[in-house]
C-alpha cells in the first residue's frame, strides 16, 4: 500500500479565512472576536494610566446626583461632673454638591465587501481607531483637571465650597474653621519650596478646624520639570549653592511625571488616591462598552462605543495642594 507524505499546507492564514470557506456568522464572530480582544486592551491600558490612578473612581446612577456633605463634630471632651446634665455631641451638615455626567459615543461601519474578499485587516484597523479616540477623551479630560486646576480663571469645575481645584482662601462648613489654601506661591523647585510645601501640609486643618496631620506621599509633575526636580531629590549638599550645607530634600520625596500635564505648575498627593477620603473623582453612570448597530443598509455590519461619565471633586483637603512654577 503506497504510503502519502504529508506536507504543510501551502495556504496562508489569510486564505484559510477566505470567503469559499468562512460563512457569515463565523465572520461576525470574527468582527466580535476582534472588538472584545481590543476592549480589554483598551480597559487594561486605561487602568494602567497614572491619569486614572490620581482619582478615585465612583457609579452614578443618574446623570445629575446631588451629594449632602456631613460635619464630623470637633473639639474636645468637656469637663462635665456625673450631676451635670450630660452634653451631647452633634455632627452638623457640610457642604452640599453636584456632580453632572455626559454622554459621549462614536460608530464604525463595516462593508459586507469585507467579507467578499478577505480583508479583516481594515475591521481589525478601524477598531482600533474606535478605541483611541474614546481612550483620548477620557484621558484629556482627566488631563485638562491638572492643566486647569491650578488656574482660577478657566477651571474646568468647581468644588462644593465653591473654589476650584486649587485655590486660596476657601471657606470651611463650620465658619468658627475659618478659611485655608491649597495653593502654594509660585516660586522655582528648590529645596525652600519643597520644605515650605510639607510644612503647609502638616499644618492643614480639616473642615472642623482640627490639625489633619497630613504629610506629602508624591510629586505630581510636568515633564519638562523632571529634571531640575531629580537633582534637588538626589543631590547631597543645596542644589546651586557653593555652600556645604545639606539639601533637606534629598530622598525624600517619589515623584510622577505625566505626559499629558502640561501646565507650570506641581501637585502635592497626600494620600491614597483610591480612598473614600479622595474628593477628587470620575464618576461613571455607563463604563465604555461595545455594542451592534442596526444600520437600514443589509450590507453593512455596525459597531459602537458609548461611555457615559462626569470628573469633579467635593474637597481637596485631603489629597492635594499644588501651586504654580516659574517658567525654566
Amino acid at each position: 500500500m503506497a504510503k502519502f507524505a504529508s506536507t504543510a499546507s501551502a495556504s496562508t492564514p489569510a486564505q484559510m479565512a477566505g470567503s469559499g470557506i468562512i460563512t457569515q456568522q463565523h465572520f461576525e464572530s470574527l468582527i466580535n472576536g476582534t472588538y472584545d480582544e481590543l476592549d480589554e486592551a483598551f480597559k487594561a491600558d486605561l487602568d494602567a494610566s497614572p491619569l486614572m490612578m490620581l482619582f478615585r473612581e465612583v457609579t452614578q446612577k443618574f446623570e445629575s446626583v446631588t451629594v449632602q456633605g456631613k460635619l464630623y463634630p470637633g473639639g474636645t471632651t468637656p469637663l462635665n461632673r456625673d450631676t451635670e446634665d450630660l452634653p451631647m455631641m452633634t455632627a452638623g451638615e457640610g457642604f452640599s454638591h453636584s456632580y453632572q455626567t455626559y454622554n459621549y459615543r462614536l460608530s464604525v461601519q463595516h462593508e459586507r465587501t469585507l467579507e467578499e474578499v478577505d480583508d479583516a485587516g481594515v475591521i481589525s484597523e478601524r477598531a482600533e481607531w474606535l478605541m483611541d479616540t474614546s481612550r483620548r477623551t477620557l484621558i484629556n479630560a482627566m488631563a485638562d483637571v491638572l492643566n486647569r486646576g491650578v488656574n482660577p480663571t478657566n477651571a474646568p469645575f468647581l468644588c462644593a465650597d465653591g473654589m476650584y481645584l486649587i485655590d486660596t482662601a476657601r471657606p470651611n462648613p463650620d465658619p468658627r474653621a475659618g478659611t485655608w489654601s491649597n495653593q502654594e506661591t509660585i516660586g522655582d523647585i528648590t529645596e525652600d519650596l519643597l520644605f515650605t510645601a510639607a510644612l503647609n501640609v502638616s499644618k492643614m486643618r480639616g473642615p472642623n478646624g482640627d490639625r489633619m496631620h497630613k504629610q506629602i506621599v508624591k510629586l505630581i509633575i510636568n515633564p519638562d520639570y523632571e529634571q531640575v526636580l531629580w537633582k534637588e531629590l538626589n543631590t547631597a549638599l543645596e542644589v546651586g549653592t557653593s555652600q556645604n550645607t545639606a539639601n533637606w530634600a534629598k530622598a525624600r520625596f517619589e515623584y510622577e511625571k505625566i505626559q499629558e500635564f502640561t501646565d507650570n505648575a506641581i501637585y502635592y498627593l497626600l494620600g491614597d488616591p483610591k480612598s473614600k477620603k479622595n474628593g477628587l473623582q470620575i464618576r461613571w453612570r455607563v463604563k465604555p462598552g461595545l455594542a451592534d448597530t442596526n444600520p437600514e443598509n443589509p450590507d453593512v455590519f455596525g459597531k459602537r462605543i458609548r461611555f457615559a461619565f462626569g470628573v469633579g471633586c467635593y474637597d481637596p483637603r485631603e489629597m492635594w495642594r499644588g501651586g504654580e512654577l516659574n517658567s525654566l
